[in-house]
């Protein structure tokens, strides 16, 4: 079959869950002698070498708006497998695509779905383009599917546009299938987990993957200030996402005295993250649809500490530790964690430190969960609904 996916947000994307996530689908079924063809804007969640890369690539072609002096790159290029049409813009946000940049991206799309004749129509929801395309995709008889890893589609007239709506994870389906008025597939992240386990680890760090204040950057700072205050041997590492070290710092003043604290920019291969990883934190304060990186935790043998909310206790699967966030600390993000729930942190982190026992059976959960994740599967459970 062709598959032809289209949105504004590019695929090669390693700040962007839902991105890595749809690129290792793809790639699967090119795998299993697929056509895959994305047609993206330059739209990306946070700053990544991997998208850099991307633009280091020569352009195809330039893309003229009549009458005018303005013109617009269009790069292709074949990413594992899946090929790739980036259609350059300005803006790093959907939201803020300019009019004439949305207009060529989706002469492009039209160009494109001409071009591949796609059996399957591929895209995200709650955005105009991603209906514009479905649309045009049902008209012409194609299958229109929603890949919905994103709890923010909340209207009805967000699934208008598709045949099939899949979900990275049931806590998820429950959530839109009333909503969208039809059945929601629950199946979870796409993640090629073989890509997240380094060769080597050396595992010194807690670490803290988009370190912002919906997901949870008050408890963190205030678990680093706490252990030092406390003398505590503990090292902690904030990885950038769409939370940066500058944003940190300034959403959190307290974290310029923390000496235990370093940062590191988000990187093309996040093996390299999980490499130094002794323990991951993941203290979320939304709805996470699944969390691809208790999967990548757990294919290391790491445990995962985290919320309780949305996916994610489905995604880790019997592995890690689970707390349930304060109403107060999940209606304001800015909120500081109250001490008791602050103090329940800490004991786990001192425990998994201090207590050997308790360390293995946390990594032998963690093992267990891998092994039970088949991606391969999870590949031909898509397949079948269609």
């Amino acid at each position: 079959m062709n598959f032809l996916f289209y949105s504004p947000h590019t695929l090669i994307d390693s700040s962007s869950g839902a991105a890595k996530c749809v690129q290792t689908l793809l790639e699967e079924l090119v795998a299993l002698g697929h056509r895959c063809v994305a047609v993206t804007g330059t739209v990306v969640d946070g700053p990544n070498a991997l998208f850099e890369q991307v633009l280091q690539a020569p352009e195809a072609q330039s893309l003229k708006i009549a009458g005018s002096s303005i013109s617009i790159p269009a790069r292709k290029l074949t990413f594992r497998g899946v090929e790739h049409v980036v259609v350059g813009a300005k803006a790093t946000r959907a939201e803020a695509l300019l009019a004439y940049e949305e207009v060529v991206l989706r002469t492009v799309f039209l160009d494109s779905f001409l071009k591949l004749k796609p059996d399957v129509l591929l895209s995200y929801g709650g955005f105009t383009s991603n209906a514009f395309a479905g649309q045009h995709a049902m008209t012409h008889g194609v299958r229109s599917v929603l890949f919905a890893a994103s709890s923010s589609i909340a209207r009805r007239s967000d699934f208008q546009h598709v045949n099939r709506i899949v979900a990275v994870s049931k806590a998820l389906a429950r959530k839109l299938a009333p909503i969208a008025g039809q059945p929601v597939l629950a199946l979870a992240p796409f993640v090629r987990t073989a890509d997240a386990v380094p060769q080597s680890r050396t595992p010194d760090y807690i670490t803290f993957i988009n370190p912002s204040l919906n997901k949870g950057l008050k408890l963190v700072a205030a678990l680093a200030v706490e252990s030092q205050r406390l003398k505590k041997p503990y090292k902690f590492l904030f990885v950038e996402s769409r939370g940066t070290t500058a944003s940190a710092k300034a959403e959190c003043p307290e974290l310029a005295g923390c000496k235990n604290v370093s940062y590191a920019q988000n990187v093309a291969s996040v093996a390299a993250i999980y490499a130094q990883t002794r323990i991951l934190l993941f203290p979320s304060l939304v709805f996470e649809t699944a969390g691809r990186i208790a999967i990548e935790a757990n294919a290391n043998g790491i445990p995962v500490l985290a919320s309780n909310v949305g996916g994610i206790a489905e995604t880790l699967d019997g592995a890690g530790y689970l707390f349930d966030p304060p109403a107060a600390m999940a209606e304001d993000w800015n909120t500081p964690p109250p001490a008791e729930y602050l103090a329940q942190w800490l004991t786990v982190l001192d425990r998994l430190h201090a207590d050997s026992a308790e360390a293995a059976a946390a990594v032998k959960r963690a093992e267990a969960a891998a092994a039970r994740y088949d991606l391969a599967k999870l590949t031909r459970r898509f397949l079948e609904v269609l």
